[in-house]
Parts: C-alpha cells; sequence; structure tokens
C-alpha cells in the first residue's frame, strides 16, 4: 500500500454503533476498528440516527448523531441527506461510504457535494414483501443511483453483484464482492449457566434461530416444522431478536409458537455468542440474505449449523446436508427429527472462518478506498 495522508472517511446509512440491531450496524460495528487498525492514515466518522445512539467514540472512531424520524421508511429518506450535509460541512470527509440501497438513493446529491463515494450493496431489499409498492420503487432508485453515481461499489455477496452487474452492466468494472466475517470473540462473555437460567433456558436442549422478527427470515417455517418435530418434547426452540409491537408477522409467530417458543427479544452480542455457544443446534431458515452475517456468527462459535438453501447460504461454501430446501416445512421437520444434531458442525468451519477473518475484509476495502484515494 502507497504512503498517503490521512485519508478522511465518513459512513452514513447505518443507525449507529455499538450494540445497534441490524446486520448494516454489526458489519460497520467490526470494519471500522478492522480499518483504523490496518491503516493509522484513516480518521472514520460514522453519523447514526438520533432515536438509536448518542454522540461519542467508539474504539477511536468518531460517532456522531443526526435527528431522524423513527419510522422505517421516514427514517431514511430524511435522515440521509441531513447526514450527508451534516458531513460536507462540519466532518469535512474526503470519502463517503454510503451503506444501503435506501440510502444509495441520495448517492447524486453525495457526489455534487464534492465526495468520492464508495456504497456497499448489502441486500436486494427491494424483495422484503414488507415494503409498499412505492417503497420498493424508491429502494430500487436507489439501486439504480448507486450504480450510476458511486465511484465504487462494494457488494456483500456474488449474488447480489450478480443481480446488480446484470441489470446495470458499466457498474461490473467499479463493483467487487466483499463477504461480511465473523464478529470476533468478545473480551468478556456472561456466564452461561446463568444467562441460561435467567432466559428460561439450560433445563434442555435447545433449538437456537437469531435474526429480526421479519418475515423474510422464515421462523414461521422454523415454528411450524418444530411443532412437527420429534424433537419438540425433548428440545426447547429460542428465537432471538427484536420486533416490532403490534405488526401482525410477530403476531403470527407468537400465536403459531403457543406459548412453547422462547422469544427472546433483541440480546447484546455478548450474549448471543453465549447462546451460540450452548445452542444444540443453530438453524437459519432466511428467505432473503445479502451475506448471512448471524450464519457465521454461528460458525464462530462452533455451533452445528442448518440453514436454508438460498444462493447466500450455498456461498459460505457448507457441505450439502448442511442445507434444506428453502420454505420446506416437510424436508426442516424431517432434518430436526433425524437428531443427530453433531453431524452438523461442519468440519471445514474453520477455513471458512479465517477466510472472512475481519483483519482480512479490512484490507480488501483499503484496497477499494486507497483506489479513490490515489485519484
Amino acid at each position: 500500500m502507497s504512503k498517503r495522508s490521512t485519508m478522511r472517511i465518513c459512513a452514513i446509512g447505518l443507525r449507529g454503533i455499538p450494540d445497534v440491531m441490524g446486520g448494516i450496524e454489526t458489519h460497520c460495528e467490526h470494519l471500522y476498528p478492522e480499518l483504523m487498525s490496518a491503516d493509522p492514515n484513516c480518521s472514520i466518522t460514522v453519523i447514526g440516527r438520533s432515536p438509536y445512539i448518542n454522540s461519542g467514540s467508539y474504539r477511536g472512531i468518531r460517532v456522531l448523531t443526526v435527528w431522524a424520524p423513527k419510522q422505517k421508511f421516514l427514517e431514511t429518506l430524511i435522515h440521509t441527506p441531513l447526514a450527508i450535509m451534516y458531513a460536507r460541512l462540519r466532518v469535512k470527509a474526503d470519502v463517503m461510504h454510503l451503506h444501503g440501497i435506501g440510502p444509495g438513493f441520495f448517492a447524486p446529491l453525495a457526489r455534487l457535494l464534492g465526495f468520492r463515494l464508495v456504497a456497499t450493496h448489502h441486500a436486494l431489499d427491494y424483495d422484503r414483501p414488507k415494503w409498499s409498492s412505492l417503497g420498493r420503487a424508491f429502494l430500487r432508485s436507489g439501486e439504480f443511483m448507486i450504480a450510476k453515481f458511486a465511484n465504487r461499489i462494494v457488494c456483500v455477496s456474488d449474488v447480489v453483484r450478480n443481480e446488480l452487474t446484470r441489470k446495470y452492466p458499466a457498474s461490473s468494472g467499479k463493483s467487487v464482492t466483499i463477504r461480511n466475517g465473523a464478529p470476533p470473540l468478545p473480551d468478556k462473555l456472561p456466564d452461561a449457566p446463568a444467562l441460561l437460567h435467567k432466559l428460561g433456558l439450560g433445563k434442555r436442549p435447545y433449538i437456537l434461530a437469531v435474526g429480526r422478527l421479519d418475515s423474510t427470515k422464515g421462523f414461521d417455517v422454523l415454528i411450524e416444522a418444530y411443532k412437527a418435530s420429534s424433537i419438540s418434547g425433548t428440545h426447547d426452540l429460542a428465537i432471538a431478536g427484536g420486533g416490532q409491537d403490534g405488526d401482525p408477522y410477530v403476531d403470527r409467530l407468537k400465536t403459531l409458537g403457543g406459548g412453547t417458543v422462547r422469544f427472546l427479544g433483541a440480546q447484546p452480542a455478548v450474549r448471543v455468542r453465549r447462546l451460540y455457544e450452548n445452542a444444540a443446534l443453530f438453524v437459519h431458515p432466511s428467505h432473503l440474505e445479502g451475506f448471512p452475517l448471524v450464519v457465521m456468527e454461528a460458525l464462530g462459535a462452533g455451533a452445528p449449523v442448518l440453514i436454508s438453501d438460498i444462493g447466500p447460504h450455498l456461498e459460505v461454501g457448507l457441505p450439502k446436508a448442511h442445507y434444506f430446501r428453502d420454505d420446506n416445512v416437510a424436508q426442516l421437520t424431517e432434518k430436526l427429527s433425524a437428531g443427530n444434531f453433531s453431524a452438523y458442525k461442519p468440519e471445514g468451519a474453520q477455513a471458512i472462518l479465517e477466510e472472512t477473518a475481519w483483519p482480512n475484509l479490512a484490507r480488501l476495502h483499503l484496497e477499494v478506498f486507497d483506489q479513490l484515494a490515489s485519484r
């Protein structure tokens, strides 16, 4: 890497760091400290959303807040342009790192204000059923804007990159795949028996799922398969993840669970690590991912893993036995009923984790940023 003066990077598009639930937030929480460690010439500022964090610092990263309404559509629509203008007037960054295709709608504004722009495409979010036709149109427009206006585009999986370049062939020369990785082991973990007791677990083995209570995660498929399987009388099912009160899908899950499924709510990362470590089996039945961070977390914790066969999951590279057909309750029921969950502890997990270690991912990101710094 060539020597250069300090490069000031400003990240926008996330709710904030640290300990804010969400795939993009977790991604940034692990990426940016590694960037700082890999290159002391990087100065990084994260601009988050006021309902979720306070201004401060995190492992050498400056964290600032700009007001945002706490509403899923307006949050991005209002906060992103405010944050971009704040970054120009107050942060005076050289490079903007814009996360997600929703915030990507404002890529032209970032370029107009003089930023060199790196955009990370985390998922094909317009395929999520929660969005109205207007929301989907906005997200598709955001994808178009990053394809046209970003200087460089990072895609978190080949599935995402292939879809982007299929629709916008001109983006192929400036896009690259850099996958997500497993988070490093936290410095201090809670006592496992005490934690499990507090959460109502530990009296018998448990199946674990982790993620937002969102219909794309397929937790209804898992609950139906669990209740139909022979292990429902011998194992608990625990789901760690938050959901909006009054959301019809959340209500449906709790009705399906019928009091037999333990909904743990959103949990801090250190607790989730302990939950992975002590699970008899981790199941991720998701229908839609950019690249599955929770699967990487489970592998990093040594948990047996069983996941749906969607494209981004296949990119993880697990043996065929670890996959079940997406949205197929009967096949998942059969795999759960077979027991012998230790067979789902992949022998090749260490190689997968080494390839996607955050220091390696930070180095790949630095190569992208350096390409802009040299211009």
